[in-house]
């Protein structure tokens, strides 16, 4: 079971990833929406664990986020969501990025999750 620290680790490390990408170059958006989707999710079970919570897929998270909505709200769930269907359409219905989609809608729910959840997290 990850801690809080592991969790914060491992979405600074998927933050490195995608962030070593050129946004206006590669070839790889796709997987700079899944790295960017793979952070929040992170940092939010990083929120859940602070509550000694620890889902173990995407449907117990939905679910523990469903049943937050003082701490979270459901505009965080919304902004969450519209990453984790982002993620998913990459992979799996193959959608095709465009940089400026991943720079100004795609990045900017990330800065939002992350400053939600500084609320509670101050090391984020």
């Amino acid at each position: 079971m990850s801690n809080r620290k592991d969790h914060i680790d491992k979405a600074r490390h998927n933050e490195r990833f995608f962030s070593s990408f050129d946004i206006d170059t590669t070839p790889f958006l796709d997987w700079v929406v899944n790295g960017i989707f793979y952070s929040a999710l992170q940092y939010l079970d990083c929120y859940l664990a602070n509550q000694n919570k620890h889902p173990g897929n995407h449907s117990v998270r939905n679910s523990e986020i469903r049943a937050d909505p003082v701490g979270l709200g459901r505009s965080f769930f919304k902004q969450y969501m519209h990453l984790k269907d982002d993620s998913e359409e990459g992979r799996y219905t193959m959608r095709v990025f465009v940089p400026d989609e991943v720079r100004n809608d795609i990045l900017p729910l990330l800065s939002k999750i992350k400053t939600h959840l500084k609320k509670y997290i101050h090391d984020i």
